[in-house]
Protein backbone atom coordinates (compact mmCIF):
# COMPACT_ATOMS: atom_id res chain seq x y z
CA UNK A 1 0.00 0.00 0.00
CA UNK A 2 1.19 3.27 -1.30
CA UNK A 3 2.08 6.24 1.48
CA UNK A 4 -0.69 8.04 -0.40
CA UNK A 5 -2.83 5.81 0.23
CA UNK A 6 -2.62 5.57 3.64
CA UNK A 7 -3.05 9.32 4.22
CA UNK A 8 -6.13 9.34 2.09
CA UNK A 9 -8.42 6.61 2.91
CA UNK A 10 -6.14 5.13 6.54
CA UNK A 11 -5.87 1.48 6.81
CA UNK A 12 -7.69 -0.55 4.35
CA UNK A 13 -10.59 -1.88 5.68
CA UNK A 14 -13.45 -2.91 3.52
CA UNK A 15 -16.36 -1.13 2.20
CA UNK A 16 -18.98 0.39 4.63
CA UNK A 17 -21.47 2.89 4.35
CA UNK A 18 -23.89 5.20 6.45
CA UNK A 19 -27.43 5.00 7.27
CA UNK A 20 -28.67 5.08 11.04
CA UNK A 21 -32.21 3.58 12.12
CA UNK A 22 -33.21 5.91 14.67
CA UNK A 23 -31.20 8.48 13.05
CA UNK A 24 -30.63 8.99 9.31
CA UNK A 25 -30.31 5.82 8.00
CA UNK A 26 -27.12 6.45 5.61
CA UNK A 27 -25.35 2.89 6.77
CA UNK A 28 -22.59 0.34 5.95
CA UNK A 29 -23.29 -0.91 2.36
CA UNK A 30 -26.76 -2.14 3.56
CA UNK A 31 -25.12 -3.99 6.95
CA UNK A 32 -26.81 -1.45 9.46
CA UNK A 33 -30.12 -1.68 7.41
CA UNK A 34 -30.26 -5.22 8.10
CA UNK A 35 -29.28 -5.25 11.40
CA UNK A 36 -31.18 -2.56 12.25
CA UNK A 37 -34.47 -3.83 10.98
CA UNK A 38 -33.73 -6.77 12.05
CA UNK A 39 -32.81 -5.63 16.03
CA UNK A 40 -36.24 -3.48 15.68
CA UNK A 41 -38.45 -6.93 14.82
CA UNK A 42 -36.89 -8.69 17.40
CA UNK A 43 -37.31 -5.74 19.81
CA UNK A 44 -33.79 -5.72 20.62
CA UNK A 45 -32.71 -1.93 22.32
CA UNK A 46 -29.01 -2.30 20.97
CA UNK A 47 -27.89 1.27 19.36
CA UNK A 48 -28.48 1.50 15.95
CA UNK A 49 -26.03 3.71 13.81
CA UNK A 50 -26.53 7.16 13.36
CA UNK A 51 -25.34 9.53 10.86
CA UNK A 52 -23.77 13.11 11.32
CA UNK A 53 -24.00 15.63 8.34
CA UNK A 54 -22.09 18.20 8.13
CA UNK A 55 -23.52 21.23 5.60
CA UNK A 56 -21.75 24.41 4.70
CA UNK A 57 -22.30 26.74 2.55
CA UNK A 58 -19.53 29.60 1.49
CA UNK A 59 -19.18 32.61 -0.24
CA UNK A 60 -21.76 33.98 -2.58
CA UNK A 61 -19.78 36.70 -4.41
CA UNK A 62 -22.97 38.70 -5.14
CA UNK A 63 -26.60 38.68 -3.82
CA UNK A 64 -28.38 36.37 -6.19
CA UNK A 65 -25.92 33.38 -5.32
CA UNK A 66 -25.89 34.19 -1.46
CA UNK A 67 -29.60 33.72 -1.55
CA UNK A 68 -29.38 30.57 -4.01
CA UNK A 69 -26.88 29.04 -1.65
CA UNK A 70 -28.68 30.04 1.72
CA UNK A 71 -32.16 28.69 0.26
CA UNK A 72 -30.27 24.90 -1.03
CA UNK A 73 -29.04 24.97 2.89
CA UNK A 74 -32.02 25.66 4.10
CA UNK A 75 -34.05 23.41 2.09
CA UNK A 76 -31.56 20.24 2.39
CA UNK A 77 -31.40 20.89 6.52
CA UNK A 78 -35.12 21.21 6.85
CA UNK A 79 -35.46 17.47 4.42
CA UNK A 80 -32.79 15.72 6.76
CA UNK A 81 -34.58 16.73 9.59
CA UNK A 82 -38.39 16.19 8.51
CA UNK A 83 -38.86 14.24 5.79
CA UNK A 84 -35.65 11.97 6.67
CA UNK A 85 -35.94 12.16 10.37
CA UNK A 86 -32.03 12.98 10.74
CA UNK A 87 -31.99 14.25 14.42
CA UNK A 88 -31.00 17.86 15.54
CA UNK A 89 -28.41 16.58 17.99
CA UNK A 90 -26.56 15.04 14.50
CA UNK A 91 -26.58 18.58 12.28
CA UNK A 92 -24.39 21.36 11.75
CA UNK A 93 -24.70 24.03 9.24
CA UNK A 94 -22.16 26.43 8.67
CA UNK A 95 -23.27 29.48 6.52
CA UNK A 96 -21.56 32.95 5.23
CA UNK A 97 -24.29 34.87 7.33
CA UNK A 98 -25.22 33.00 9.97
CA UNK A 99 -27.78 35.84 11.04
CA UNK A 100 -30.01 35.28 7.94
CA UNK A 101 -31.30 32.26 9.73
CA UNK A 102 -30.89 32.48 13.17
CA UNK A 103 -31.84 28.84 14.68
CA UNK A 104 -30.70 26.84 11.78
CA UNK A 105 -27.47 27.74 10.84
CA UNK A 106 -24.59 26.75 14.22
CA UNK A 107 -21.88 29.30 12.83
CA UNK A 108 -20.07 30.76 9.94
CA UNK A 109 -17.91 28.76 7.28
CA UNK A 110 -15.05 29.69 7.92
CA UNK A 111 -12.01 27.15 7.43
CA UNK A 112 -11.26 27.02 11.39
CA UNK A 113 -15.12 26.49 11.87
CA UNK A 114 -15.24 23.65 9.61
CA UNK A 115 -12.48 22.25 10.88
CA UNK A 116 -13.49 21.88 14.34
CA UNK A 117 -16.60 20.83 13.14
CA UNK A 118 -15.38 17.56 10.89
CA UNK A 119 -12.80 16.99 14.28
CA UNK A 120 -15.79 17.30 16.90
CA UNK A 121 -17.97 14.77 14.27
CA UNK A 122 -14.86 12.35 14.60
CA UNK A 123 -15.35 12.57 18.38
CA UNK A 124 -18.81 12.04 18.79
CA UNK A 125 -19.52 9.21 15.54
CA UNK A 126 -19.56 5.65 17.11
CA UNK A 127 -17.61 3.15 15.31
CA UNK A 128 -20.07 2.09 12.90
CA UNK A 129 -21.14 5.18 12.34
CA UNK A 130 -21.46 7.81 8.93
CA UNK A 131 -20.85 10.92 8.06
CA UNK A 132 -22.27 13.29 5.22
CA UNK A 133 -20.41 16.86 4.39
CA UNK A 134 -21.84 18.62 1.78
CA UNK A 135 -20.23 21.59 0.33
CA UNK A 136 -22.31 24.39 -1.63
CA UNK A 137 -21.12 27.31 -3.05
CA UNK A 138 -18.32 28.57 -5.67
CA UNK A 139 -15.31 27.02 -6.29
CA UNK A 140 -11.88 27.40 -7.78
CA UNK A 141 -8.73 25.57 -8.37
CA UNK A 142 -5.80 24.65 -10.77
CA UNK A 143 -4.51 21.37 -11.65
CA UNK A 144 -6.07 18.67 -9.72
CA UNK A 145 -6.23 21.27 -6.95
CA UNK A 146 -9.89 22.04 -6.24
CA UNK A 147 -11.02 24.65 -3.23
CA UNK A 148 -14.29 25.49 -2.02
CA UNK A 149 -14.60 29.32 -1.35
CA UNK A 150 -15.04 30.71 1.90
CA UNK A 151 -15.20 33.22 4.14
CA UNK A 152 -11.94 33.82 4.95
CA UNK A 153 -8.84 30.96 3.34
CA UNK A 154 -10.69 28.64 1.06
CA UNK A 155 -10.59 25.21 1.74
CA UNK A 156 -8.42 22.74 -0.32
CA UNK A 157 -9.77 18.79 -0.61
CA UNK A 158 -5.69 18.66 0.71
CA UNK A 159 -6.95 20.45 3.57
CA UNK A 160 -10.08 18.01 3.59
CA UNK A 161 -8.14 14.74 3.58
CA UNK A 162 -5.88 15.26 6.84
CA UNK A 163 -9.39 16.26 9.00
CA UNK A 164 -11.20 13.18 7.48
CA UNK A 165 -8.26 10.71 8.58
CA UNK A 166 -10.06 11.13 12.35
CA UNK A 167 -12.65 8.95 11.01
CA UNK A 168 -10.74 5.45 11.39
CA UNK A 169 -14.03 2.88 11.10
CA UNK A 170 -16.80 5.08 10.16
CA UNK A 171 -17.62 5.71 5.90
CA UNK A 172 -17.62 9.57 4.87
CA UNK A 173 -19.44 10.78 2.33
CA UNK A 174 -18.44 14.18 0.55
CA UNK A 175 -20.71 16.02 -1.92
CA UNK A 176 -18.91 19.04 -3.31
CA UNK A 177 -21.18 20.68 -5.03
CA UNK A 178 -18.71 23.42 -6.32
CA UNK A 179 -17.49 24.79 -9.70
CA UNK A 180 -13.89 23.43 -10.29
CA UNK A 181 -14.39 20.79 -7.70
CA UNK A 182 -13.24 17.57 -9.62
CA UNK A 183 -10.15 17.70 -7.67
CA UNK A 184 -11.64 16.67 -4.55
CA UNK A 185 -11.61 12.98 -6.50
CA UNK A 186 -8.10 12.01 -5.96
CA UNK A 187 -7.46 14.40 -2.92
CA UNK A 188 -10.42 12.24 -0.73
CA UNK A 189 -10.52 9.16 -2.22
CA UNK A 190 -9.90 5.84 -0.19
CA UNK A 191 -11.57 2.74 1.88
CA UNK A 192 -15.22 3.88 3.49
CA UNK A 193 -15.19 7.25 1.19
CA UNK A 194 -17.78 8.48 -1.20
CA UNK A 195 -16.66 11.52 -3.02
CA UNK A 196 -19.20 13.27 -5.21
CA UNK A 197 -18.29 16.47 -7.52
CA UNK A 198 -19.75 18.46 -9.72
CA UNK A 199 -17.51 18.35 -12.68
CA UNK A 200 -14.84 16.36 -13.71
CA UNK A 201 -11.83 18.57 -13.41
CA UNK A 202 -10.65 22.25 -11.91
CA UNK A 203 -10.94 23.25 -15.49
CA UNK A 204 -14.85 23.70 -15.22
CA UNK A 205 -14.87 26.56 -13.86
CA UNK A 206 -18.70 27.92 -14.88
CA UNK A 207 -21.41 28.15 -12.15
CA UNK A 208 -22.93 24.80 -11.58
CA UNK A 209 -26.87 23.26 -11.37
CA UNK A 210 -25.66 20.09 -9.95
CA UNK A 211 -26.08 21.16 -6.32
CA UNK A 212 -30.04 22.42 -6.91
CA UNK A 213 -30.93 19.04 -8.39
CA UNK A 214 -29.06 17.38 -5.46
CA UNK A 215 -30.92 18.73 -2.94
CA UNK A 216 -34.02 18.46 -4.88
CA UNK A 217 -33.31 14.52 -4.92
CA UNK A 218 -34.22 14.67 -1.19
CA UNK A 219 -37.45 17.06 -1.40
CA UNK A 220 -39.31 15.33 -4.05
CA UNK A 221 -40.28 12.27 -5.25
CA UNK A 222 -38.37 11.26 -8.76
CA UNK A 223 -35.27 10.30 -7.18
CA UNK A 224 -36.71 7.56 -5.60
CA UNK A 225 -35.98 5.16 -8.64
CA UNK A 226 -36.61 1.33 -7.29
CA UNK A 227 -39.44 2.72 -4.88
CA UNK A 228 -38.00 1.42 -1.64
CA UNK A 229 -39.47 4.68 0.15
CA UNK A 230 -35.36 6.08 0.35
CA UNK A 231 -32.81 7.60 -1.76
CA UNK A 232 -29.64 6.81 -1.67
CA UNK A 233 -26.63 9.02 -2.52
CA UNK A 234 -26.12 7.09 -5.94
CA UNK A 235 -29.91 7.99 -6.89
CA UNK A 236 -29.72 11.45 -6.29
CA UNK A 237 -26.57 11.45 -7.70
CA UNK A 238 -27.90 10.11 -10.94
CA UNK A 239 -31.43 12.19 -10.73
CA UNK A 240 -28.89 15.30 -9.93
CA UNK A 241 -26.45 14.51 -13.16
CA UNK A 242 -29.82 13.63 -15.60
CA UNK A 243 -31.47 16.78 -14.06
CA UNK A 244 -28.71 18.86 -15.36
CA UNK A 245 -28.23 17.15 -18.62
CA UNK A 246 -31.88 17.71 -19.60
CA UNK A 247 -31.26 21.57 -18.22
CA UNK A 248 -28.50 22.67 -21.03
CA UNK A 249 -30.26 20.39 -23.34
CA UNK A 250 -33.29 22.46 -22.93
CA UNK A 251 -31.60 26.17 -22.78
CA UNK A 252 -30.45 24.29 -26.01
CA UNK A 253 -26.35 25.25 -24.22
CA UNK A 254 -23.11 23.61 -24.44
CA UNK A 255 -22.69 20.88 -21.35
CA UNK A 256 -20.16 22.72 -19.07
CA UNK A 257 -20.42 20.59 -15.63
CA UNK A 258 -19.93 16.56 -16.02
CA UNK A 259 -20.73 15.43 -12.08
CA UNK A 260 -17.98 12.32 -11.05
CA UNK A 261 -18.72 9.56 -8.61
CA UNK A 262 -15.89 7.62 -6.95
CA UNK A 263 -16.67 5.39 -4.10
CA UNK A 264 -14.24 1.61 -4.79
CA UNK A 265 -11.34 4.06 -3.58
CA UNK A 266 -9.11 4.10 -6.73
CA UNK A 267 -9.34 8.11 -7.13
CA UNK A 268 -11.13 7.77 -10.42
CA UNK A 269 -14.95 8.74 -10.95
CA UNK A 270 -17.28 8.20 -13.24
CA UNK A 271 -20.29 9.72 -14.54
CA UNK A 272 -22.07 6.80 -14.93
CA UNK A 273 -21.75 4.83 -11.98
CA UNK A 274 -23.51 1.37 -11.04
CA UNK A 275 -24.98 -0.45 -8.75
CA UNK A 276 -23.64 -3.83 -8.28
CA UNK A 277 -19.74 -3.29 -9.78
CA UNK A 278 -17.09 -0.44 -10.06
CA UNK A 279 -18.17 2.87 -8.73
CA UNK A 280 -21.67 3.19 -7.37
CA UNK A 281 -22.45 -0.06 -5.12
CA UNK A 282 -21.32 2.29 -1.57
CA UNK A 283 -23.18 4.85 -3.30
CA UNK A 284 -26.20 2.44 -3.62
CA UNK A 285 -26.56 1.56 0.09
CA UNK A 286 -26.12 5.28 1.78
CA UNK A 287 -29.41 6.79 2.11
CA UNK A 288 -30.94 10.08 3.25
CA UNK A 289 -33.40 8.26 5.49
CA UNK A 290 -34.32 7.08 8.76
CA UNK A 291 -34.23 3.07 8.51
CA UNK A 292 -36.48 2.39 11.55
CA UNK A 293 -38.99 4.81 10.91
CA UNK A 294 -39.47 3.53 6.93
CA UNK A 295 -39.57 0.06 8.59
CA UNK A 296 -42.26 0.77 11.36
CA UNK A 297 -44.14 2.71 8.62
CA UNK A 298 -44.18 0.02 6.29
CA UNK A 299 -45.18 -2.27 8.88
CA UNK A 300 -48.01 -0.25 10.24
CA UNK A 301 -49.52 0.33 6.36
CA UNK A 302 -48.59 -2.94 4.63
CA UNK A 303 -46.21 -5.71 6.49
CA UNK A 304 -45.14 -7.49 3.11
CA UNK A 305 -43.63 -4.40 1.88
CA UNK A 306 -42.17 -4.09 5.77
CA UNK A 307 -40.52 -7.55 4.92
CA UNK A 308 -39.07 -6.96 1.46
CA UNK A 309 -37.48 -3.90 2.90
CA UNK A 310 -35.98 -5.79 6.27
CA UNK A 311 -34.87 -8.80 3.29
CA UNK A 312 -33.35 -5.49 1.09
CA UNK A 313 -31.16 -4.51 4.02
CA UNK A 314 -29.80 -8.51 4.42
CA UNK A 315 -29.50 -8.82 0.75
CA UNK A 316 -27.31 -5.58 0.90
CA UNK A 317 -25.34 -6.77 3.69
CA UNK A 318 -24.02 -9.97 2.43
CA UNK A 319 -23.13 -8.35 -0.58
CA UNK A 320 -20.94 -6.03 0.87
CA UNK A 321 -19.70 -8.41 3.15
CA UNK A 322 -18.86 -10.71 0.38
CA UNK A 323 -17.31 -8.02 -1.30
CA UNK A 324 -14.91 -7.26 1.45
CA UNK A 325 -13.72 -10.84 1.18
CA UNK A 326 -13.13 -10.51 -2.32
CA UNK A 327 -8.98 -10.31 -2.64
CA UNK A 328 -9.34 -13.95 -0.06
CA UNK A 329 -11.72 -15.82 -2.44
CA UNK A 330 -11.42 -17.69 -5.17
CA UNK A 331 -12.35 -15.63 -8.44
CA UNK A 332 -14.99 -18.32 -9.89
CA UNK A 333 -16.29 -19.10 -6.25
CA UNK A 334 -16.69 -14.87 -5.09
CA UNK A 335 -18.51 -14.52 -9.01
CA UNK A 336 -21.11 -17.27 -8.49
CA UNK A 337 -21.93 -16.08 -4.91
CA UNK A 338 -22.11 -12.53 -6.33
CA UNK A 339 -24.30 -13.27 -8.91
CA UNK A 340 -26.50 -15.38 -6.38
CA UNK A 341 -27.17 -12.55 -4.42
CA UNK A 342 -27.50 -9.61 -6.84
CA UNK A 343 -30.28 -11.23 -8.96
CA UNK A 344 -32.25 -11.90 -4.95
CA UNK A 345 -31.66 -8.39 -4.99
CA UNK A 346 -33.31 -7.51 -8.04
CA UNK A 347 -35.98 -9.76 -7.46
CA UNK A 348 -36.12 -8.51 -4.02
CA UNK A 349 -36.44 -4.46 -5.42
CA UNK A 350 -39.24 -5.59 -8.13
CA UNK A 351 -41.76 -6.88 -5.84
CA UNK A 352 -40.74 -3.54 -3.64
CA UNK A 353 -40.98 -1.26 -6.98
CA UNK A 354 -44.59 -3.35 -7.86
CA UNK A 355 -45.48 -2.39 -4.11
CA UNK A 356 -44.60 1.04 -4.73
CA UNK A 357 -46.71 1.33 -7.74
CA UNK A 358 -50.11 -0.54 -6.66
CA UNK A 359 -49.27 -3.81 -9.37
Amino acid sequence: MSARRRVRGGLRRGGAVFLGIGALSLASGGVAIAQSASALAQGSSAPAPSTHLILVTGLGGAPEYSDLFLAQGRSLLEAARGRWGLPEANTVWLAEAPERAPGLINGRSTRKALEAEVLAAAGRAGPNDGVLIVLIGHGSGSGGDSKINLPGPDVSGADLAVWLNAFTTQTVAVVNTASASGGFVSALSGDRRIVVTATRSTRERERTYFGSYFVDAFIADGADTDKDQRVSLLEAFQYARREVGRRYERDNQLLTEHAMLDDNGDGEGTAEPGATVGDGPLAGGFFLASAGRTVTRAAADDPELARLLIEKGRLEGRIAALRMMKDTMDPAKYDAQLETLVLELATTNRSIRDKGSGS
